[in-house]
């Protein structure tokens, strides 16, 4: 429901505010990301009427230069940085970053990538372990004179499951900020948990200079292949759903009032709802969090449900059976549970409709209403 309009307009799809569905910790269905609530724009700090109304190019800026700051007073060396258009990449151009020093011009630039997979079977101790190898592995490739460090999920098998983006990220941003190293290198995060704008916002909130959606990309190209988005190239399609999550990000910058992506990234401005206080200390620090939740453990096994659904252990998925039906956006009969459903909204209706106060209506047997979930 998201993809196809991104891709189809380059804009992010219109819903309704708020959502009538549970949050991720009271869900009995696992979420693909952590999901954070972003800050309030508090009374006495709004931002300008003008920024905060048009996200006009000229004031919320996509354009920014990630890497490298090196350190000491050198203008020669402070010069040499490469600038992004915009902080979504698509694959085509992530590979030209994996490749950066194969140009003669770009040659004392260097790309590191570090794969956030682990093995499933390991239960909690695995992702906690493989979190803290990825960090010093990036303390390692910066030693090694790394500019541009590119955290992947990329690669699962049946055997390798992927760190959540989100996690992975945060856990090496705040480990570079410790070992004093954070400003040598950018951070590039290859996710494929990476569906909607606020997934990409809350990357770059915690430090990521640039986000490759690599499966949203893919799945754009496929929902042009079946003619689900019709009259564009599958190399469009692609472009306008980066578009649309570059100009959703710059909308969210300007109605908190940052005007920079490089004032966004790495800002925090979050409050984790549902995450354990040990969690968020140790791979969120400095988020607010006052209503506790879920910890690791949880998290692994909600990976382990996911990995399964993808990786049978027989090898075979039912030929009759597609993706799960998600049912976030919108209510659907398997999917996530709503608080408005055709069965309330008939009864709620049925009353006033009867003149009286009360109804003992049969259920319904299919959907009344198109009611959104968001």
């Amino acid at each position: 429901m998201p993809l196809a309009p991104m891709a189809a307009k380059g804009a992010e799809p219109l819903g309704a505010m708020g959502t009538d569905t549970p949050i991720a910790v009271l869900s009995d269905r696992p979420r693909a990301a952590v999901r954070l609530l972003h800050a309030d724009v508090r009374a006495g700090h709004q931002p300008a009427a003008g920024l905060a109304a048009r996200g006009d190019r000229h004031l919320a800026r996509g354009e920014h230069r990630p890497v490298p700051e090196p350190p000491g007073r050198d203008p020669a060396k402070h010069a040499r940085r490469l600038s992004l258009d915009a902080p979504v990449l698509d694959s085509d151009q992530l590979a030209q970053l994996l490749a950066v020093d194969a140009h003669p011009a770009t040659a004392d630039f260097h790309t590191v990538r570090s794969r956030g997979l682990y093995p499933v079977a390991g239960g909690t101790a695995a992702p906690r372990a493989r979190l803290e190898e990825i960090c010093e592995e990036a303390v390692a490739a910066i030693d090694d004179g790394a500019t541009f460090l590119v955290l992947s999920d990329r690669d699962t098998n049946q055997v390798l499951a992927p760190i959540p983006s989100l996690l992975m990220t945060s856990a090496v941003q705040h480990h570079l900020v410790r070992t004093g190293r954070r400003t040598s290198a950018a951070l590039v995060v290859e996710a494929g948990d990476v569906r909607e704008v606020h997934h990409a916002a809350l990357l770059i909130g915690y430090g990521a200079s640039a986000v490759n959606p690599y499966l949203a990309m893919e799945s754009v190209e496929e929902l042009v292949e079946r003619g689900v988005v019709s009259n564009l190239s599958p190399e469009q399609a692609v472009a306008n759903l980066a578009k649309s999550l570059s100009k959703g990000v710059l909308k969210i910058m300007s109605k908190m009032g940052i005007s920079t992506v490089a004032s966004y990234r790495g800002a925090q401005i979050f409050e984790a709802v549902g995450l354990s206080q040990e969690l968020v200390d140790t791979w969120f620090p400095g988020t607010i969090s006052r209503i506790g939740g879920i910890d690791l453990e949880v998290i692994a096994e909600e990976i382990a449900a996911r990995h399964a659904l993808a990786h049978p252990v027989d090898g075979v998925h039912p030929p009759h059976r597609g993706l799960p039906v998600g049912g976030e956006y919108q209510w659907r009969r398997e999917g996530e549970p709503h608080l408005f459903t055709p069965e309330s909204v008939f009864r709620l209706r049925t009353p006033p409709a009867r003149g009286s106060t009360t109804s003992s209506a049969p259920t319904p047997t299919r959907s009344t209403s198109g009611t959104s979930g968001r």
